[in-house]
């Protein structure tokens, strides 16, 4: 491949949040794409961060820019919103974690993830945050949903955090969100109401 258009795709290619395999195979076929990204990984340039979708942002907040259906939730989720003080292991939330991607934990420009599972019927109630160090905007379950899913979840941290949320949460959002649990059918909706703080209700 010729060196001007080699370096016209990587310029391409370190110029974009998230790239994917098939675009490098498109570009430069199949051989050269295989080759082109063992290299990159073995100089430690580019995280993959899904099957065939890669970064060369050094941030594990990129996964979330990597599959289609996500969001930054439960703990996580509570710190950067503000309302823990406890860095833990980042937690994603997906309807698509067993279809396209595997769940569980696992480790992303050395920092520890974990992805969960959530229902369909309950992939609702994110918003965007900006974040200053990747220079991205990414889904976050908002202060409202992030309590729901703390009860929803059972999160072992869920009485520390609560308590601060409460002073973040939008009492219309709220119960919107609530009523959303219930037209959407969600199991176990009138538990998780019943466990939300009464002075929010």
């Amino acid at each position: 491949m010729p060196r001007y258009k080699y370096s016209r795709l990587l310029e391409k290619l370190r110029s974009s949040s998230i790239f994917t395999y098939s675009f490098v195979k498109h570009a430069v076929g199949e051989s050269y794409a295989k080759l082109l990204i063992h290299r990159l990984r073995r100089k430690g340039e580019i995280e993959e961060l899904v099957k065939g979708v890669y970064t060369f942002k050094k941030s594990p907040y990129m996964i979330v820019k990597a599959i289609p259906m996500a969001y930054i939730g439960l703990g996580s989720a509570a710190f950067l919103h503000g309302a823990w003080d406890q860095v833990t292991a980042l937690t994603i939330l997906s309807p698509m974690v067993s279809s396209i991607v595997k769940g569980g934990l696992r480790e992303i420009a050395e920092y520890k993830i974990i992805l969960r599972k959530i229902s369909g019927k309950m992939y609702f109630g994110y918003e965007y945050m900006f974040l200053e160090d990747i220079g991205e905007l990414v889904r976050i379950s908002s202060p409202e949903k992030t309590l729901l899913d703390l009860i929803y979840y059972r999160y072992p941290f869920r009485e520390d955090i609560i308590p601060k949320l409460a002073d973040m949460v939008d009492k219309k959002k709220l119960k919107r969100y609530i009523d959303e649990m219930r037209i959407r059918k969600v199991r176990g909706w009138r538990s998780i109401q019943s466990l939300v703080p009464a002075e929010l209700l």
